[in-house]
């Protein structure tokens, strides 16, 4: 009932959507925030079935830094979760939108900044492997 009401009012309010997106981000930050470690399976499904899969919506860029924000708190949580957030990561890679792609690659730093190295061992020859194909890309900036 709350969501049905939730999308309608975002329908009917295209002058203050921003605002409204502004703070579902806040209501997020604070939740994610509040998560007590050892974080529970229900709050890793949430963000791989809830907030990763946000990644391959096309419009994305109107609130990645806050979708980066929220993943990055999982990781500091969690590290454990290294590798299946950079596979995701990978998973919705853009191909063709090198925007897209330059909002992934900052992401990617922001994640590796609290990656442990254990975890880092683990994941290191899938990243390496896009990060090469970034590289040898007709649309690399």
């Amino acid at each position: 009932m709350v969501k049905t009401i939730l999308h309608r009012v975002y329908g009917k309010l295209l002058g203050i959507r921003a605002f409204i997106r502004k703070q579902f981000g806040n209501i997020f930050y604070n939740i994610i925030n509040g998560f007590m470690v050892p974080l529970k399976e229900e709050h890793k499904q949430f963000l791989m079935r809830v907030l990763l899969p946000l990644h391959k919506v096309k419009s994305v860029s109107m609130y990645h830094a806050q979708l980066a924000y929220c993943v990055i708190q999982f990781l500091e949580k969690d590290s454990t979760l290294t590798q299946p957030v950079i596979l995701s990561l990978l998973k919705f890679w853009p191909k063709t939108h090198s925007p897209k792609e330059v909002m992934f690659l900052n992401e990617l730093e922001e994640i590796l900044d609290v990656v442990d190295p254990a975890e880092f061992r683990k994941i290191i020859k899938p990243l390496f492997t896009q990060l090469a194909k970034c590289v040898s890309s007709p649309h690399f900036q």
